[in-house]
């Protein structure tokens, strides 16, 4: 008779704890909590009073303001994270970069290149921007997050 090992299946009990509900709903919070703050301070930084600002200069200044709440908010409610800023904000400020760059990418490529229709890009960066920030906030930025963080 010959002594076969048992097969292992893959652990998915890591996957259960990433997608939990509450997770999620927490992470939808921060996210639209982020896009308020950044309407608000791009329509401030904008505004014919302030003087200072371009529109384009604007809404760039407004995005960093709501990319350090959205740090901030995920790092502490969300995910509830004990990791080190100096580990976890430059992390995160890479996933924000090719965020943005996607953003960008997306539309000059699917409209300017393909001819598509401009909702097509702005629908798929809608949907897979925080599909994968989910993931990456997850398993790459705050991976080490206290065990407390862990939602059932």
């Amino acid at each position: 008779m010959i002594d076969m090992p048992a097969t292992r299946l893959p652990d998915v009990s890591a996957w259960r704890t990433t997608f939990a509900p509450r997770r999620l709903l927490k992470f939808a919070s921060v996210g639209l909590a982020a896009t308020v703050v950044y309407a608000l301070c791009a329509s401030l930084f904008a505004s014919a009073g302030s003087g200072y600002l371009s529109p384009a200069l604007a809404s760039l200044a407004a995005y960093a303001v709501a990319a350090i709440f959205s740090y901030l908010g995920h790092k502490f409610f969300t995910f509830m994270s004990a990791g080190s800023h100096r580990f976890e904000a430059p992390r995160f400020a890479v996933l924000t970069g090719c965020g943005l760059a996607v953003a960008y990418l997306l539309p000059t490529l699917l409209v300017g290149q393909f001819g598509l229709p401009v909702s097509v890009p702005i629908l798929l960066t809608c949907i897979l921007i925080p599909l994968v920030n989910f993931v990456v906030l997850e398993r790459w930025i705050f991976s080490g997050r206290s065990m407390a963080g862990h939602d059932k």
